[in-house]
């Protein structure tokens, strides 16, 4: 850290403005001191020259798994080690925050824990909002049915299976206890096996009231997922939650209120062709009104035409990845939903970039700390060797020649 001078790059500052062509971004300590059009530089910083490359702010990710598996498998996912999963979710988190994802929001069991060890500047890392270990219902997902249920009690690297109302009211005091910054819960299921349809809300609606109002008691955001089921995503918004992930399927009534309710949408699809690779989505008479070879590109490209709606209706997008393990690499699997955004979902790529950067920071109400470059916010930045404007693939963390968090570069490759 210092006072460093990044001049002549041209600046895309995260809020929608348009580009600064020839800019200059001070960094000072852990702070922005200015960043806007090219002018005098001060004394004491250090110059760098970034002509011809991006500046912008670092890619913040509000949906992904430090669950230190190695593997797709679901069985998997519960039989390795927690000792590996716990070593394994370090390497994922500084995998994160060196391909870019200078801030997370992370469900698991490990989350809190690197959370707090990055605070206090034990390891590298990316800001983490964690939720520690989210809820579903026995049988669904986030539990793996093929092993004792004891073992995905005590092993399930991000679902803790609870049912009933007043269940879940007394689960949600007990993870309070371990300090989270959100609560996470799967009101359909993912599509692994035959009660985990996707299809099917496997919360009752008295459930997710009850989470609901329990979290709002005490003010903390509720996130969830859902899949396909247009009744899940309608309870979800409708009682609160701030966050829908995935909602692969939503109707006009659900989409119009959470345009009105503000609640953040993040679809995931970047992470579908490799999801759909293994968990390919159930076939229903309407999925054949989408192009494709099979089930799987036809539930993309539905997926792909869902997301445009919600973002003509107004929707709040933010970018998640979904990233649970090396299948999914951390900070690619992220930019391939961008890629998708704006090569499949006719969203320009700055309105993509501003749901990478400053809706996420919005989302976890942050937004006056990071996710753009503005005087006084925390350094989180990119330098990228290309125009993402131009060609949204230049934005990838093979090109990302500076990754700084809060002043701090990041450096590759170390670990």
């Amino acid at each position: 850290m210092g006072k460093i001078a990044f001049k002549g790059g041209k600046l895309v500052d995260g809020t929608g403005a348009s580009p600064v062509e020839d800019s200059l971004v001070l960094v000072d300590d852990k702070k922005i001191a200015y960043a806007g059009p090219a002018t005098e530089i001060p004394e004491g910083y250090e110059v760098r020259d970034i002509s011809g490359r991006t500046i912008m702010p670092g890619i913040v990710d509000t949906h992904i798994h430090f669950s230190g598996n190695l593997t797709d498998n679901d069985n998997d996912w519960v039989i390795e080690t927690v000792a590996q999963k716990q070593a394994c979710a370090v390497k994922q988190a500084y995998d994160a925050v060196t391909h870019g994802l200078t801030t997370v929001c992370e469900i698991g069991r490990n989350g809190i824990a690197i959370r707090d060890l990055v605070n206090m500047g034990v390891m590298k890392g990316p800001r983490i909002f964690a939720t520690g270990l989210g809820f579903c219902r026995t049988a669904g997902h986030g539990d793996c049915h093929r092993l004792p249920f004891e073992m995905s009690k005590t092993g399930h690297p991000w679902g803790d299976q609870v049912d009933g109302p007043w269940e879940l009211r007394h689960a949600i005091r007990m993870r309070l206890r371990e300090n989270p910054d959100a609560i996470k819960i799967w009101v359909t299921g993912g599509g692994i096996w035959r009660w985990d349809s996707g299809r099917a809300q496997l919360m009752s609606t008295e459930e997710i009231k009850a989470v609901c109002d329990e979290c709002a008691m005490v003010g903390i955001p509720v996130w969830s997922h859902s899949y396909n089921s247009i009744s899940g995503a309608y309870d979800s918004v409708r009682f609160g939650c701030e966050q829908l992930i995935h909602g692969f399927e939503l109707d006009d009534k659900t989409m119009d209120l959470m345009a009105e309710k503000g609640t953040f949408f993040t679809p995931t699809v970047g992470f579908l062709p490799s999801w759909y690779a293994t968990y390919p989505p159930e076939w229903t008479p309407e999925l054949d009104k989408w192009p494709g070879k099979d089930n799987a590109e036809k539930g993309i490209a539905r997926s792909y035409d869902n997301l445009n709606r919600a973002y003509k209706l107004g929707v709040t997008l933010t970018v998640g990845s979904d990233s649970f393990s090396f299948s999914t690499p951390y900070g690619y699997t992220t930019l391939d939903e961008v890629y998708a955004w704006v090569e499949h979902c006719d969203i320009p790529a700055m309105d993509a970039i501003v749901a990478a950067t400053l809706n996420g920071a919005k989302m976890v109400h942050h937004e006056n700390e990071f996710g753009s470059l503005e005087k006084g916010k925390f350094a989180d930045l990119l330098v990228i060797d290309g125009d993402p404007l131009a060609n949204i693939r230049d934005l990838t963390p093979d090109k990302m020649e500076v990754i700084m968090k809060e002043g701090d570069q990041m450096i590759k490759g170390a670990l």
